[in-house]
């Protein structure tokens, strides 16, 4: 999943209690259609009087799109794990096919609020994943190869030697399932 930067430590709205941002959020987003929006000016006001510093509008409007993009990549990635876990109670698919499908909606759910940012982060996140992923299975093989060209030379060595030779046998079988 995108993770969201941590905010810089002069941040201090960025560093309020998760509640406390949801509040100067409804403030300016009140849930009800009756309740009149708060001013970026009254919410300069309000975290002044509440929470004892001030805050620049600019800095204002730079938390409240900050703040929008955590709250939608947060939704969208509880869509993501409510899908999972629904898919892994009722399916048969494997989980790594759940995970696909996870991903899926959480880019479905990023792509339809208009944030083509996160899309491009998620897929370079998995362009990443894939690249380490297939980074370890090169390590993996060539370790393997070392390996067994290292059996191969121990094996010049202990031709003829019959209680050698079935040790060399066991730990070749070994090094196979590896």
């Amino acid at each position: 999943m995108i993770k969201i930067k941590k905010p810089r430590a002069d941040s201090k709205l960025k560093n309020l209690p998760e509640a406390e941002m949801e509040a100067i959020w409804l403030l300016m987003h009140p849930a009800d259609t009756e309740t009149q929006a708060w001013t970026l000016d009254a919410v300069a006001v309000h975290v002044q009087d509440t929470y004892r510093f001030s805050v620049a509008l600019s800095t204002l409007s730079e938390w409240h799109a900050w703040y929008a993009l955590k709250r939608r990549m947060e939704m969208a990635a509880q869509r993501a794990n409510q899908t999972s876990i629904e898919l892994a109670r009722n399916s048969d698919l494997s989980p790594e096919d759940i995970e696909r499908v996870a991903q899926t909606v959480f880019t479905a759910e990023t792509l339809e609020r208009g944030d083509v940012g996160g899309y491009v982060q998620l897929a370079k996140l998995r362009l990443a994943s894939s690249k380490q992923a297939i980074e370890r299975e090169k390590i993996a093989a060539s370790a393997k190869t070392k390996i067994e060209a290292g059996l191969d030379a121990l094996l010049a060595e202990i031709q003829g030697n019959p209680k050698a030779l079935k040790l060399f046998t066991d730990l070749q079988e070994a090094v196979a399932k590896a």
